[in-house]
């Protein structure tokens, strides 16, 4: 191992690179530099300005409310959590034009949950398979016809908002199995409007001159030497002592740009992976890392803001779900055709103070591709003749304005998360963040190393999973040099990792 003060590369500006980026410095690394191709850092957890406010279009869940959870002790240390607001009532709506009792609809929405969070352990079954059975068994114990109806198509929403939260298309794509290795910190918290401020937070105290923007990468050579010549302007006596110093690593950008490294830190999404793997390393990747990019599954999942004058939802209400009174468990998967199906799920954006008269749509999978290609005008009067038909009248107006996320055709993203697919162990998840071996250079250890949430089993999807894959692998740094001076901010979140 070299003893001079490595040069440290982090491909990527999302929560993984810059909280690597942010712990790699308090460990004491000085010469660390993070690229990002996009204008803007952040990655997928993203703002953009809609009507008179601020709005995540990305990100805007804290999966794990809790001391356990770094995002969590971050936002809350920052004071932003004391504007969360009361989240308001569940209202629940038929296609037959009429209002659900949410009593009932609550009651089995919570006994769904409890059916399809079940977490398998080398079950090697779907999602789908173990919802549709088990919610049948509770529905074929029940006597009442029509309550077997109305518990079924409640049953069948669970279903649908599962899709959302994983990005799937079919449930029975899913394995039972996800959430076999997965830290649960606790109950998830909407922060929406308040999300993208964490990467203020991460970029704090961080130099502006490390952070290059518009640096697209197109190659990521390794194993290698790759020299340096001594600087033509140092004093002739010094320069001819010193040595041309080499890299196991060089970074060439779209731009034409080459950086050399002792280590780079690779951030980028799984959908990315997916797409320029293969021709992104020279040497290539090892098979097995391949093989876990093809098997892994990235989501993708579309948020539509739309924007009223006046709300024709009730005040006090936070969340309007639409049911379909002839939807099964078992028939829960997405169709193009009729898209508007798995339209069920709208969030509002309160206090209506800060944001206004704003609702959130949510569509999970191939929905939320089809969406992307959409114009706002279509996309404005499919979703009102939607509402039209849920609320019973007439009077709902088109939105004054509409916004809706285009995650899929980002190509710096390329979707939103990981999910584990049928026949996939989480395991896998753990090959993937594994740094690359040299052949060439053995003694140029950690290369090249791995970061993002698809690379955390017991966390992927999740913004903690990212940040937490980015303190990994700056530990993993500052073991390799011996690094004993503890970070002073954040040492204490990252116990239960």
């Amino acid at each position: 191992m070299a003893l001079r003060n490595p040069c440290i590369v982090v491909i990527g500006a999302g929560v993984a690179g810059l909280s690597a980026a942010k712990k790699l410095k308090e460990y004491g690394f000085n010469d660390v530099t993070v690229l990002e191709a996009s204008e803007k850092v952040g990655g997928r957890v993203a703002s953009a300005t809609f009507g008179n406010a601020c709005v995540d279009t990305g990100a805007q869940y804290i999966h794990g409310a809790s001391e356990e959870n770094p995002v969590y002790c971050l936002l809350k240390k920052s004071g932003l959590l004391n504007q969360v607001p009361d989240m308001g009532t569940e209202a629940f709506y038929s296609n037959k034009g009429h209002k659900v009792d949410a009593d009932f609809a609550r009651r089995a929405y919570e006994a769904g949950e409890g059916i399809i969070q079940h977490r398998g352990f080398n079950t090697g079954k779907s999602l789908g398979e173990h919802y549709a059975e088990k919610t049948q068994g509770v529905i074929d114990s029940l006597q009442d016809k029509d309550k077997k109806t109305r518990m079924q198509s409640v049953f069948a929403l669970v279903g649908k908002d599962m899709l959302i939260d994983v990005g799937a298309s079919d449930l029975h794509r899913i394995s039972l199995d996800s959430w076999q290795y997965y830290t649960n910190m606790g109950d998830s918290l909407n922060v929406a409007g308040l999300m993208f401020q964490l990467v203020d937070i991460l970029l704090e105290d961080f130099p502006k001159d490390s952070l290059l923007l518009k640096r697209e990468v197109s190659k990521i050579k390794w194993d290698g030497t790759f020299s340096v010549a001594p600087s033509p302007t140092a004093h002739t006596e010094a320069a001819s002592d010193e040595k041309v110093r080499q890299y196991p690593v060089c970074i060439v950008c779209e731009n034409g740009e080459e950086i050399l490294a002792d280590h780079v830190i690779v951030t980028i999404s799984l959908g990315c992976l997916k797409a320029q793997a293969s021709s992104l390393f020279i040497p290539c990747l090892p098979c097995e890392k391949m093989e876990v990019i093809d098997k892994l599954c990235f989501g993708s999942i579309a948020k539509i803001f739309l924007e009223y004058e006046e709300a024709f939802w009730e005040n006090e209400v936070g969340t309007i779900s639409l049911i379909y009174e002839d939807d099964t468990p078992a028939s829960v998967s997405t169709n193009k055709m009729q898209w508007l199906k798995n339209l069920q799920c709208f969030s509002v954006l309160r206090p209506k103070e800060r944001f206004g008269n704003i609702l959130i749509g949510w569509c999970p999978g191939d929905i939320a591709d089809l969406i992307e290609t959409m114009t706002d005008d279509e996309l404005s009067a499919a979703v009102t003749d939607h509402l039209k038909m849920f609320f019973g009248h007439s009077n709902i107006p088109q939105p004054k304005s509409i916004l809706s996320t285009k995650w899929r055709s980002n190509k710096f993203v390329k979707g939103t998360y990981a999910f584990l697919p049928v026949g996939v162990d989480g395991q896998v998840m753990d090959t993937l963040a594994q740094p690359l071996v040299g052949c060439r250079c053995p003694s140029e250890d950690l290369q090249v190393l791995f970061a993002g949430e698809a690379t955390m089993k017991t966390l992927y999807g999740t913004v903690q999973g990212a940040l937490l894959s980015g303190h990994r692998e700056a530990d993993r740094l500052a073991a390799h040099y011996k690094k004993t001076a503890a970070p002073t901010s954040t040492t204490s979140l990252d116990k239960q990792v």
